[in-house]
């Protein structure tokens, strides 16, 4: 099957898909800067003389560009059939009969049902996996569940980035600018209470570029992180705050209560942190009575400042450029990768 694109179209349909389904708005350079080499030469030459592709250049297009801002967490490969497990599987005797089996439950127990409610809509969603995955658990012990488990996720994702309808898995009120990401901008979060999740996807994909987000944002960025991990936070007001960007209280702890648990400083830069941070945190923390410091960077800590906590026992603790890609893993919305063992 091929696809024709007037002048201006393709780039606009690809923008149209990437504010659809993840809410991001990007322009046509941002979508090219994302698809790079000879993807990006094709839409910036549809830009002004249209084109003609074949149903699979158009996926690749697709697919790549869902993956790049963040969509998904692996590049789907456009395999509707499920054969990259058999692949995967086919040459290991035992391994390839716990599939077949697992193959078999997975049409007993949801092909068969999706055949039986297909006329019902309402019956459809209300479709379980739930005894699916209790048979294989019970039938095939470990390894099948983990099967049913890798199988399920593929179907998921095959869904989710299905190019030929019209599944949207999160309905957002309006798409974001990704160029904000980068700049100052006071939008309210949609989905999340500090910075929107579709920014936190979004660099989960493309960590190399947490030194270019605004500062602002890796505030909201930090702040987010120790809300979703069940403290009490309080993001400063961005300037004059004395050095101290977010300030962090147990759960348990009351409100107006003077002492923090934690003082957070974030350090969104490329160069190394000196030890002048260290010890401003550390009089911070001695200031306000916290129990501990934390810089929060997107670069590391030089080891002048690294030996300045050790040797002076400063109660700081550091989470360095890996950590801080650590935390997008963890942050990122779930169910958007296949399950690899």
């Amino acid at each position: 099957m091929a696809m024709s694109f007037s002048p201006g179209r393709l780039p606009e349909t690809l923008s149209y898909i990437a504010g659809y389904k993840s809410g991001l708005a990007l322009s046509t350079i941002e979508i090219c800067d994302h698809l790079g080499g000879a993807l990006a030469d094709l839409v910036i030459q549809s830009d002004t003389c249209g084109v003609r592709l074949r149903s699979e250049e158009y996926e690749q297009i697709y697919y790549r560009l869902l993956y790049r801002i963040g969509y998904t967490e692996v590049e789907y490969t456009g395999d509707h059939s499920g054969a990259w497990m058999y692949q995967k599987y086919k040459n290991h005797p035992e391994l390839f009969a716990t599939y077949k089996a697992m193959l078999a439950l997975h049409h007993e127990e949801i092909d068969g049902r999706i055949m039986a409610a297909a006329a019902d809509q309402n019956l459809l969603r209300l479709i379980s996996p739930e005894p699916f995955i209790t048979r294989c658990k019970a039938e095939l012990d470990g390894t099948g569940l983990v099967m049913a488990y890798e199988y399920l996720q593929w179907g998921r994702l095959a869904q989710r980035v299905y190019p030929w309808g019209s599944v949207q898995t999160t309905e957002w009120e309006s798409p974001i600018a990704l160029a904000h990401l980068f700049l100052a901008s006071d939008q309210q979060p949609e989905k999340g209470r500090f910075i929107d999740q579709r920014y936190i996807d979004y660099l989960s994909n493309n960590a190399d570029r947490l030194p270019e987000m605004h500062w602002r944002k890796f505030e909201e960025l930090t702040a987010e992180f120790f809300e979703r991990e069940g403290f009490r936070v309080d993001l400063g007001p961005g300037s004059n705050d004395d050095g101290v960007d977010v300030r962090v209280w147990r759960p348990s702890t009351k409100e107006g209560s003077t002492k923090p648990l934690y003082l957070v400083q974030c350090k969104r830069q490329k160069a190394k942190v000196e030890k002048v941070v260290i010890k401003g945190l550390s009089a911070d923390v001695q200031y306000e009575g916290a129990e501990y410091g934390v810089i929060v960077t997107t670069s590391t800590l030089s080891p002048g400042a690294l030996s300045t906590i050790s040797a002076r026992g400063y109660p700081i603790q550091v989470v360095e450029r890996d950590a801080v890609k650590t935390w997008l893993e963890l942050l990122r919305t779930p169910g958007t990768g296949i399950i690899r063992y």
